[in-house]
């Protein structure tokens, strides 16, 4: 038989084995394409420096393509081990290793150019579809579909390097290996031990670990000793490897009192001893890829299913705009004759006051400039804006803020002075170069602004309150959310420093609002500040430092609805990515334990034989081999998703809507866990067809 007829036959008939691998491959060639497409899209580039679209594709490329070298890389040594007794067979044969080469080199030949070819035609297929739901996402910034040959490039390229590199470690594996370890690579299983006592050390460490990272975070233990959570975030990641090898022994010695259940589950359960033990390894790099799944495509999840309940937590009022300087000029008759134009309805029209200072404080052992512009308030002008009557003592001082949190925070002592830009960059940097204690410092401090106006709070006096006064909302030019409120006489004070032209104004209006009557309003706002009437009729982007147009830019009103979505389109793309970047790492841990099972075949076929000598029935055979996969599948698939959801708890333990965003990532373990089950049946069917050979 001539060499091409050997390759030829051994293609037909292990055409399966290979389907596995060209599947696998042709996924992350389509991957890499339709992610370099988003790269190289002009509609994007479009965007660099006023929307974090393109930052957010760099990343996910760059997250794909180091995913792509360590899953084809395993994939391509776990084939290697599948195919063992294959090789030892050709070998044993006549077969040299240059022939060995020669067959993988064809073969893998044969691969690369298909899955390059399927790859990147189902990615411009698939493409299409990809951006159409994309789309969905971008209301605002829609991304047109492009073929660009750097996509092509791109995508070849890096499936080019990590298959040729995998192609040398495969020649490497041949050459060093003698024929004994090729017939063994396909059932040589991991040493290793297990103990009773070192799993349930790990079992402690975990569960203190996990129960004391959300305390850390919140301020309530370990005090400015933030290097701890490294060490516990360690050991809740470290900890699952030795649990999962020790599992069942930890489950024996616990059942071993109970004789009846420990009876019938005793040839199970030693079976699974020994499956654990080898599969530690795959089992804990399949409940990391679960819990790395879990944890993203969850947490972009909850905060796109919840981003209309956070955007009415930050926007109480449904327009609001300040008023600085000459800039928003405008009287409430004018603002609401605009908005009322078409209909829309006005139910209260709010204006609140307040001046900008320096305000330092005593942090982390260390007195700094906190900002060069906190917003201060009266006490009564705050209490007439909520209309609940506020007692600020003149010592005393309430600190003010939009959003309510769990972390429990030190309240600092306070200086509050009235300092223009240079002086607060000189006091700034004679703060940070000085060696002296905190105390020192204080003191030093009050020394240097005995020309300037200033006043100090104990920590003692000041008091930290949660109110929906305004929207929350930040820019370049200023931020609201945040505030200060200090008795009168001590605002009165702080504002003859200050002066009356700094007196800044917060419009905040609430009523029925159309975005058509919005837009009449911003078309008459605009033109009072020196801008073209259309200049402020649509907003593309948001947050800080997005607008590259200039600071007046900064002042354009915000708008409820149209910062919900904006919100929408935010959250909804990176969801809609990582929703990919999730489907991905799930088909990952499936084809690591699909190609971890199938190497086991040959040894379970010898366990097999030896049970039915004992008289053990193939149908219960059949059931015992499906409940032992059914528990090293499940396992680390409940293992990861309970890393996953714990992990966005951790994320969200310093938010009060943490339920609520729960068990919106809850659903997504759900879709996770239908996925697994899909994946279980693939694989058990597959050994089924294996061992009946």
């Amino acid at each position: 038989m001539t060499f091409s007829a050997i390759i030829r036959k051994n293609f037909i008939y292990n055409i399966k084995k290979f389907m596995s691998m060209y599947f696998v491959n042709t996924l992350i060639v389509a991957m890499l394409f339709i992610f370099g497409s988003l790269m190289f899209n002009s509609d994007v580039l479009e965007q660099v420096g006023q929307t974090t679209l393109y930052e957010t594709i760099k990343s996910a490329l760059l997250v794909l393509v180091l995913f792509s070298i360590v899953f084809i890389t395993y994939s391509n040594i776990s084939f290697l081990k599948y195919r063992g007794k294959e090789f030892g067979m050709y070998i044993t044969l006549g077969m040299t290793t240059k022939d060995l080469i020669k067959l993988l080199f064809i073969e893998n030949i044969g691969i690369l150019f298909l899955s390059i070819g399927s790859g990147l035609l189902s990615g411009a297929v698939f493409g299409k579809f990809f951006y159409l739901g994309l789309n969905k996402m971008l209301p605002f910034n829609p991304v047109d579909f492009e073929v660009h040959v750097n996509s092509f490039l791109l995508s070849i390229g890096v499936f080019l390097i990590i298959f040729i590199c995998n192609f040398i470690f495969s020649i490497f594996y041949i050459k060093r290996s003698s024929v004994i370890d090729i017939l063994r690579s396909s059932n040589k299983k991991e040493i290793g031990k297990n103990s009773v006592v070192f799993g349930g050390v790990a079992l402690f460490l975990f569960v203190v670990s996990a129960y004391l990272i959300p305390k850390i975070l919140l301020n309530k233990i370990f005090k400015g000793q933030l290097y701890t959570i490294y060490i516990f975030i360690f050991l809740t990641i470290a900890c699952p490897y030795v649990i999962i090898g020790t599992l069942i022994v930890l489950y024996k010695a616990a059942i071993k009192r109970f004789e009846k259940t420990y009876n019938n589950q005793l040839l199970l359960l030693s079976n699974l001893s020994h499956r654990f033990l080898a599969y530690k390894n795959s089992l804990y790099i399949v409940s990391l890829l679960l819990g790395v799944a879990i944890f993203f495509v969850g947490l972009t999840y909850s905060f796109y299913s919840s981003s209309e309940i956070k955007n009415d937590k930050d926007n109480p009022y449904d327009v609001m705009f300040l008023e600085e300087n000459h800039v928003n000029n405008i009287s409430q008759d004018e603002v609401e004759k605009a908005l009322q134009q078409n209909g829309s309805s006005i139910t209260q029209y709010d204006k609140l006051d307040y001046i900008d200072v320096a305000e330092f404080k005593d942090l982390e052992n260390d007195f700094v400039l906190w900002s060069e512009g906190s917003s201060v308030v009266s006490e009564s002008n705050f209490s007439k804006h909520m209309k609940k009557q506020y007692n600020v003592k003149p010592n005393n001082m309430i600190s003010v803020r939009v959003h309510s949190e769990n972390m429990d925070y030190e309240k600092p002592n306070t200086i509050l002075s009235v300092s223009n830009e240079k002086q607060v960059k000189h006091l700034q940097s004679q703060l940070e170069g000085s060696t002296d204690s905190k105390e020192e410092k204080y003191k030093e401090l009050q020394q240097s602004l005995k020309g300037n106006t200033f006043v100090a709070f104990d920590s003692k006096n000041i008091k930290e309150i949660t109110e929906p006064f305004t929207n929350y909302h930040f820019t370049r030019s200023y931020m609201t959310g945040d505030i200060l409120v200090v008795d009168d006489e001590v605002y009165e004070t702080l504002l003859q420093a200050v002066g009356l032209d700094k007196v800044k104004t917060m419009h905040l209006i609430k009523g029925d609002i159309s975005k058509k009557d919005f837009r009449a309003f911003v078309s008459v706002l605009s033109p009072k500040n020196g801008l073209d009437p259309s200049t402020w009729l649509e907003k593309t982007s948001h947050g800080y430092g997005a607008n590259s147009k200039g600071d007046i830019n900064d002042y354009r009103p915000t708008f409820k609805d149209e910062q919900l979505a904006l919100q929408l389109e935010s959250n909804g793309f990176i969801f809609f990515i990582m929703i990919f970047m999730g489907v991905l790492f799930t088909i990952a841990s499936g084809v690591v334990l699909y190609y971890k099972v199938l190497t086991d075949i040959d040894e379970e076929k010898e366990r097999i034989i030896s049970l039915k000598r004992i008289g053990i029935t193939f149908r219960e055979l059949q059931r015992m081999v499906s409940r032992e996969l059914a528990v090293t599948f499940f396992l680390p698939t409940l293992i990861g998703m309970g890393l996953g959801m714990y992990y966005i708890y951790v994320m969200f333990s310093n938010d009060i809507m943490r339920w609520t965003l729960l068990m919106k990532s809850g659903l997504v373990c759900v879709v996770f866990l239908v996925i697994q089950v899909v994946l279980y049946f693939i694989c058990r069917r597959k050994y089924f067809s294996e061992l009946s050979k």
